[in-house]
């Protein structure tokens, strides 16, 4: 350049720079007037201002989503803290009127309030926050303002909140309130966030548009407390998005807060019966007692004079314990035809679940009632399993755990309530040493027999109480004064002294002692030693009666004791065998072999010089039977006979090793069990006199198509035959047999290894779709994980614990304890079957064949129609067992279920319509029927 040019282009610069650095003093110097506002009587915190590239003023450009920089407030501003906020598309400013307008979804925050929206207007000068969404080019609308102050969130047309006073009004509300929405025209929120809402609709339902809800004109939130409503109506969506007004009106209501538990009236339900007329069910009151316990007393009454009360109580103390009791009496009173019948009826059930935090603990499992319970109240419809049981069994135990040993404390009933048996055994303490090696630290080599030679000690003491008749007689001896009434079934709590009589008391002390060693490098040879001893506080004498001609048996009520012991050792090892195939499909199969050998011996016990068993005349003969003095009592004291026995046994497990042609997952082999085990066993005793080879007894168990069916076999084989001595066939056409067993092998007598005495069978199937998918993948989630929601924002419908319906702890724990309520929607069908047989025959008697045939599954019909059943056959007497068919339909905010049972002892049938959410559980409808009743 020329000397002139470059003159002329360094005052060019000059005047551009002074022109810049007095556009930048007049921007700041605006910016610091926006701090402080000199038209008001106190000073207000104004945040730092963020500018759009596209805001033409002399402010330095920034980011609009830039992140603000706050500014310390005056000592006396309104505003507590600092004031965040950002847009997506543009930020204007009105300095004049101190006004900010921010478009292109917006987002302020401001200590626990969040507002989000399209377009959002701060009113510095007012204090207030307005916003509202927009409309686009096909006027749909855009950026719905959604309010967000702590846990609340409001999605809204319109809101303008006040920063000073903390009052907001909202026009056209969704918001979610201790699972419930409401959806109001207007409302208004103040400083205790409550909420006064105008044409106001309060469903459960997730839906923009909910499929039910209560209308009403006027209703006021507490929240933590009560939903209060003026007059209302109960209303549906129709199919074209119309109200269907139901007759459910009121003039008032209070709607509870379900996170919360609050004391109450329980509404009755009402309904008719045929056999006991029209009645009121499960009225009566409910007790929030703490947090850790409630109490609920219900009752029942019917017309024609039964009735029934429940209390039952719930109680969880978190890291400890937790569970639940109830008992239930009922009364039945009939008006037949022959006469009116009356039956007292009650059932407890109990059961407390302890989290061992500790070396005690205690635990519960309570079912017990009286044997018609079940069938006067019909449960087939609320818990089907326990309204077709018979059996009931119940368990309460304390356990100490010491260092070296423990100590339970246990108490157990067990109850058909088909033949009115109950077995009660109370108490039953069992003390337990652990295992200890009293040589490990003696001996140097820790893999000496020495040092793993172990022992340790268990006693049990209990007394049984029982109902059962008890035989006082013995085979082949004349009991001159037996009594006949013993065998006859008590009523367990009519009859208390006579079960008494029949109690049986005893101790059982056992102390194992073993060791282990190495045998020929691959064999490991185990030592035992087992001793028992028995504690009785009373036992048995034997007389002859010459007068009488039998034998007289006396109690003589005293401390008895008596003991034995058994020795024996064992040698096994395991042999492996590899096969490789080296085939397109089969890679390699193997077969691990693990023979056992073992032998054990134990005296005579029951020589007459031990004291255990006395020789008694029988009659007048001079016959003597060998007889012990604990005949009947609640351990078998000591085995008759000296026993020399060597036993064998070998287990088998065979496996293929296969390629995975079509596995995407990376494993080019899996493994195929063709045997889980086969195993076969049995035994010599050198000591008997006779028949000293035992049975040879098999097992077998085996899986197929990837666990799809279960295979279990079993059987007993008798080495030796039988002698036919009798046969009559009587006009039934039954036949009977008189026949003895003979000292001779099967083989012997050219008839094989033996008789097949006992063969049992069980095959389970079980399928479902994914029984036939090796490649499963997750369902389709949206971005947060969260299944896809049809909800009507994002605020708060995309929560997956409201998706999915069930998630919370509590809900967990609803389900577990009701698990014939839950269905598994997700699931297109299911079947399980299971098929068992057994066949017995002895000797030449006829054969004995017994079949049981199980079956349950369920079909989805549709996504949310579901039909569930459970059954069963009774192949010897043809005939279905108790069958149970259920439809459930999903309503989205509601389920409608159908269960009927056809036929049989329980027929019977159930509708019941109700919403989903327990928030509004009172607006089910039901209807039962008990086709039984009629009879």
């Amino acid at each position: 350049f020329s000397p002139k040019s470059k003159f002329k282009d360094c005052l060019r610069r000059v005047v551009f720079s002074c022109f810049f650095i007095v556009l930048s003093i007049a921007g700041y110097s605006q910016v610091d007037s926006l701090q402080v506002d000199s038209l008001a009587s106190k000073a207000t915190l104004i945040p730092t201002v963020q500018v759009p590239d596209s805001l033409p003023t002399l402010f330095p450009k920034r980011e609009a989503n830039a992140d603000s920089i706050p500014i310390k407030a005056a000592a006396q501003s309104e505003i507590e803290t600092t004031i965040n906020y950002n847009a997506r598309d543009s930020i204007f400013f009105d300095v004049k009127n101190q006004v900010i307008s921010m478009y292109g979804e917006s987002h302020i925050d401001y200590a626990e309030i969040s507002l989000e929206a399209e377009k959002t207007t701060v009113n510095w000068q007012n204090q207030t926050i307005k916003s509202a969404y927009l409309k686009d080019s096909v006027g749909r609308k855009v950026g719905k303002p959604v309010f967000s102050d702590g846990s609340d969130v409001y999605e809204t047309e319109d809101i303008v909140y006040n920063f000073k006073n903390k009052r907001a009004v909202i026009q056209g509300v969704v918001t979610e309130q201790d699972g419930a929405f409401m959806h109001g025209d207007k409302v208004k929120k103040n400083e205790n966030d409550e909420l006064f809402i105008r044409g106001a609709r309060y469903t459960t339902c997730t839906l923009a548009d909910p499929h039910f809800f209560i209308e009403s004109s006027k209703l006021k939130l507490i929240p933590g407390d009560k939903v209060v409503s003026g007059p209302f109506v109960l209303k549906f969506r129709s199919a074209d998005n119309k109200s269907l007004t139901t007759p459910l009106a009121f003039p008032f209501g209070m709607f509870p807060q379900p996170k919360k538990k609050v004391s109450g009236v329980i509404i009755p339900q009402w309904g008719q019966e045929r056999r006991r007329g029209y009645y009121l069910r499960n009225g009566g009151y409910y007790w929030a007692i703490s947090d850790y316990i409630d109490l609920q007393v219900t009752g029942d009454i019917y017309t024609i004079g039964g009735s029934a009360f429940d209390v039952s109580s719930r109680y969880k103390k978190r890291y400890k314990f937790g569970g639940n009791f109830s008992y239930t009496f009922n009364r039945t009173i009939t008006d037949d035809v022959e006469g009116g019948t009356k039956v007292n009826d009650q059932w407890i059930r109990w059961s407390h679940t302890p989290q061992t935090r500790g070396r005690s603990s205690f635990s519960a499992s309570v079912s017990a009632g009286t044997s018609s319970f079940n069938q006067n109240n019909n449960l087939v419809n609320q818990d089907f399993q326990r309204s077709i049981n018979s059996q009931f069994a119940s368990n309460v135990s304390f356990q100490q755990r010491y260092r070296w040993s423990s100590l339970s404390l246990a108490a157990r009933q067990n109850q058909n309530i088909t033949t009115n048996i109950q077995r009660i055994t109370f108490p039953e303490m069992t003390f337990n040493v652990n295992r200890i090696n009293p040589f490990k630290k003696v001996v140097r080599d820790s893999k000496s027999p020495l040092a793993k030679l172990n022992l340790s000690h268990n006693f049990v003491a209990s007394s049984e109480f029982s109902n059962a008749p008890v035989s006082s007689s013995i085979s082949g001896v004349n009991i001159v004064n037996r009594n006949d009434s013993d065998s006859d079934t008590l009523e367990f709590f009519n009859e208390l002294d006579r079960v008494f009589e029949r109690s049986r008391l005893g101790g059982r002390h056992t102390i194992p002692i073993s060791t282990s060693l190495n045998v020929l490098k691959h064999f490991t040879l185990s030592p035992t030693f087992n001793y028992q001893e028995f504690w009785y506080n009373r036992e048995l004498s034997y007389s002859y009666d010459e007068e009488l001609d039998g034998v007289r048996v006396d109690t003589l009520n005293q401390f008895s004791r008596t003991g034995n012991w058994r020795t024996g050792a064992s040698m096994n090892t395991i042999v492996y065998g590899t096969y490789f195939v080296k085939g397109k499909r089969i890679e390699a199969i193997r077969h691990v072999l693990t023979p056992s050998l073992s032998f054990s011996y134990n005296p005579d016990f029951s020589d007459p010089s031990r004291g255990v068993i006395s020789e008694v005349q029988i009659d007048s003969v001079g016959n003597t039977r060998r007889l012990s003095k604990y005949e009947g009592f609640l351990y078998q004291s000591s085995p008759p006979g000296e026993s020399r026995t060597v036993g064998f046994s070998l287990q088998n497990n065979l496996e293929m090793k296969v390629r995975n042609l079509k596995d995407t997952t990376g494993e080019e082999f899996r493994k195929i069990k063709i045997f889980d085990n086969l195993s076969a066993s049995t035994g010599y005793n050198f000591a008997a006199d006779s028949f000293q080879l035992s049975d040879f007894s098999f097992r077998a168990r085996t899986s197929l198509f990837q666990n799809t069916i279960s295979i279990n076999l079993t059987g007993v084989v008798n080495p030796y035959i039988y002698e036919l001595l009798n046969e009559e066939t009587s006009i039934t056409g039954r036949r009977t047999v008189t026949q003895r067993q003979v000292d001779r092998f099967a083989w012997d007598a050219g008839r094989g290894i033996g008789q097949l005495e006992r063969i049992g069978s069980n095959i389970s199937l079980s399928l479902n779709p994914n029984t036939f998918k090796r490649d499963k993948k997750p369902e389709d989630t949206n971005d947060n994980g969260a299944n896809q929601n049809t909800g009507i924002g994002t605020s708060f419908f995309d929560d997956p614990s409201v998706a999915e319906g069930f998630g919370t702890p509590d809900e967990i724990a609803q389900i577990q304890n009701n698990p014939e309520e839950y269905v598994d929607f997700n699931l297109p069908w299911r079947l399980s079957v299971n098929y068992s047989v057994s066949r017995s025959k002895v000797g030449f008697a006829d054969a004995n064949i017994t079949q049981t045939l199980a079956f349950s599954g369920s079909l989805a019909l549709t996504p949310k129609t579901q039909v569930s059943f459970n059954s069963g056959y009774d192949l010897e007497a043809r005939d279905f067992t108790t069958t149970r068919v259920s439809i459930n339909r999903d309503l989205h905010c509601w389920t409608l279920s159908f269960n009927v049972v056809p036929f049989g002892r329980f027929q019977s049938f159930q509708l019941v319509l109700q919403p989903r959410d327990p928030l509004l559980q009172e607006l089910r409808l039901k209807r039962r029927r008990n086709f039984l009743d009629s009879f």
